[in-house]
C-alpha cells in the first residue's frame, strides 16, 4: 500500500514537473531565465520518471542498483545552484562554468558503480551536503548584494525583488535531508515526502520566475565620475520633488533621473549613498510616504489603500505598504488614525 501512494506520489510530481517544463519551453513568451528553468524541471521530470524503477521490490532489494539509481539523484543537486547564479548573475552561468559544477557528481557516480562501497556511498552524500550548503551561502550572500544594486537603480522593484529566494532556498535544505536520509535505506514514506517537497519547492521558484523581471546588466556597469562630482544637482534635486516629479514617476530609474540631472549613474548614486547616506530607492519612496502622510492626514481623505499607493507614486501595494511601515513602524490606516485622534 505505501509502496503503491509513493508510486503514486512519484508519478504526480513527474506529471508536474514535466507540464511546467513544457509550459516555459514551449508555450510561455521565452527570455534566457524562463529558458534555463524549462530545461532544468525536464532534467527532473527524467530523474522522476527514473525513481519508479527503484521503487519496485525487485531493484529496491538489490542494494547495489538502488545505490546507483539513488546517486544519479545528486546530480540534480547543481542545478538549483545554475539556476540561482542565473538570477542574480543573469548572462554570466556559461556553459562552461554549468559543467564546472555538475562533472563531479556523475564522476562519484561512476566512482561508486566501479568500486561499490559503503565509502564511496558516503563520500557522495558528504559532497553533495557540503557542495549545498556552501553554494547556498554564496547565494544568499549574492542576493543581498543584488537586492542592493536594485535598490541603488530603480525605484519600483515589484516582480524585481529576490527575497524569495531565500524562502526556496529554506525549502531546498528539507530536500536535501530526506534524500541523506532516503539513501540510507528504502522508505516509502520519506520518498513520497521527498516528492512533494520537491514539487512546492520548484513550484515557488517557477511561480517567481513566470512574473520575474531581471535588472538590465547595462545599469550595473559603472561610469566614470562626471565633472563636478556631486555638487552640481542637489537644487535641482529638491526642484524636482518639490514639482511632485518622483510622486508622478512609479517607475523612475537612476538612468532616467541622472539623465534628468544632466549627469551620470555612479555620480549620483555616489552622492546618495555617501552624502546622503541612503539608497536611490529609498530616497524616491521617501518623498511618495511624505505625499501618503498628506493625503491621509486629510480628514476628507475616502481612498482606499490601493488608490493612496498609487497617488503617492508607488507602483505596488505591497511596496507602499513596506515603505509607510519602515518609516512610522504602523500601517496607513493607524497613522491615519493617530493623526485624526490628535487632532
Amino acid at each position: 500500500m505505501l509502496q503503491d501512494l509513493t508510486i503514486l506520489a512519484n508519478g504526480v510530481a513527474a506529471g508536474l514537473f514535466g507540464l511546467t517544463s513544457a509550459l516555459f519551453l514551449f508555450v510561455f513568451k521565452h527570455n534566457r531565465l524562463r529558458v534555463v528553468l524549462g530545461v532544468i524541471l525536464a532534467v527532473y521530470t527524467l530523474y522522476l520518471l527514473k525513481d519508479i524503477m527503484y521503487l519496485y521490490g525487485p531493484v529496491a532489494s538489490d542494494e547495489y542498483l538502488y545505490r546507483v539509481l539513488l546517486s544519479i539523484d545528486s546530480w540534480a543537486v547543481p542545478l538549483y545552484v545554475i539556476y540561482a547564479f542565473e538570477v542574480i548573475a543573469p548572462g554570466r552561468m556559461t556553459v562552461g562554468r554549468a559543467m564546472l559544477l555538475l562533472v563531479p557528481f556523475p564522476a562519484l557516480t561512476v566512482l561508486y558503480a566501479c568500486w561499490p562501497s559503503e565509502l564511496m556511498c558516503d563520500v557522495q552524500v558528504a559532497f553533495a551536503s557540503v557542495f549545498s550548503f556552501l553554494c547556498m551561502c554564496a547565494v544568499l550572500g549574492l542576493t543581498v548584494r543584488y537586492r542592493r544594486r536594485l535598490k541603488e537603480n530603480r525605484s519600483d522593484i515589484s516582480n524585481m525583488d529576490v527575497r524569495w529566494m531565500w524562502v526556496s532556498i529554506g525549502l531546498f535544505l528539507p530536500n536535501l535531508v530526506l534524500w541523506t536520509i532516503i539513501t540510507t535505506r528504502v522508505d516509502y514514506i520519506m520518498d513520497a515526502y521527498y516528492y512533494i517537497s520537491l514539487s512546492l519547492s520548484w513550484g515557488i521558484v517557477a511561480y517567481h520566475t513566470y512574473y520575474y523581471v531581471p535588472l538590465d546588466e547595462r545599469e550595473l556597469m559603472p561610469e566614470p565620475l562626471a565633472a563636478g562630482g556631486g555638487r552640481v544637482f542637489p537644487q535641482k534635486l529638491e526642484k524636482l520633488a518639490a514639482e511632485g516629479y518622483f510622486v508622478h514617476s512609479p517607475r523612475l530609474t537612476l538612468t532616467e533621473l541622472a539623465s534628468e540631472l544632466g549627469t551620470n549613474r555612479t555620480t549620483l548614486s555616489n552622492y546618495l549613498n555617501q552624502e546622503l547616506g541612503t539608497t536611490f530607492y529609498d530616497y524616491i519612496n521617501g518623498y511618495r510616504v511624505v505625499e501618503a502622510e498628506r493625503l491621509l492626514s486629510d480628514a476628507a481623505c475616502a481612498y482606499s489603500a490601493e488608490q493612496l499607493a498609487e497617488l503617492s507614486g508607488f507602483n505596488s501595494l505591497s511596496t507602499f505598504r513596506r515603505a509607510f511601515s519602515k518609516k512610522h513602524g504602523m500601517s496607513p490606516q493607524q497613522y491615519r488614525e493617530r493623526v485624526l485622534r490628535e487632532r
